[in-house]
């Protein structure tokens, strides 16, 4: 198992070697500052079945991917949060980005060729971030009357590891990743935001007022363990 590839990552909090199977990454190695590297391959072996089972596992969970170009990035994106789909296409000719609906369906035009790989990604996220705003924040008002919860504001941002989060003032973000996710996970993630502007924490009382609105709260907060997985790995520039 020496010649397995992982991802190594050195973590200033770590206080010992550890093993994690991630969504788009594989294997990832996490180690403490000054750990010895020549102790890896060890460690790899000394968890070579943990290591076969956990990426057998992982390419079970994986979503069927939507076909990319030949530079990974889609010609076309599902939102499984409200069964949108859209096709991509990239024109340089274009001066701004265009949207079309039509009985074809939905399509996004970007202004830019999908050769420029890094480019065309950032065009993909501009537009992600704007329907997030669209598709998410009425989805959020529209979940807030229903439970009777109020928010002061929100927003969307594109996040790394945070679902979404609610201030001390009421604001609550919302990840744009939240597109991808299938709609009781997304609906589950606004209740969690919602409760926290009654209950600023996650006591008792606080886990009390989720599963009276969302009865099956314990199924929805383990499929979030590895909701990344409903992801595209291009959002995150992890290109296949």
């Amino acid at each position: 198992m020496s010649d397995i590839s992982y991802t190594l990552k050195v973590s200033r909090r770590s206080k010992y070697a550890r093993l994690k199977m991630v969504p788009r990454e594989g294997l990832v190695v996490v180690v403490p500052e000054g750990y010895d590297r020549k102790q890896i391959p060890v460690l790899l072996k000394r968890y070579e079945e943990w290591i076969r089972r956990a990426a057998g596992r992982l390419e079970r969970q994986q979503p069927d991917e939507h076909p990319l170009l030949p530079c990974g990035l889609p010609s076309s994106v599902v939102f499984r949060s409200v069964g949108e789909e859209w096709r991509v296409e990239y024109d340089p000719a274009l001066r701004k980005r265009v949207e079309r609906n039509g009985d074809g369906g939905s399509s996004v035009l970007l202004p830019v060729e999908d050769a420029r790989r890094d480019d065309a990604r950032e065009h993909l996220l501009l537009w992600l971030r704007k329907r997030a705003a669209v598709i998410l924040l009425p989805m959020l008002e529209e979940r807030s009357r229903a439970l009777g919860l109020r928010y002061a504001s929100a927003g969307v941002r594109l996040q790394k590891s945070r679902w979404g989060s609610c201030s001390g003032r009421g604001r609550i973000t919302l990840n744009t990743k939240l597109l991808f996710l299938p709609p009781e996970l997304a609906r589950y993630i606004m209740t969690h935001e919602l409760c926290h502007t009654a209950e600023m924490n996650h006591s008792g009382s606080f886990w009390r007022l989720v599963q009276r609105h969302d009865p099956d709260f314990r199924q929805h907060d383990r499929a979030m363990r590895d909701a990344w997985k409903y992801v595209p790995g291009w959002v995150s520039g992890h290109y296949l």
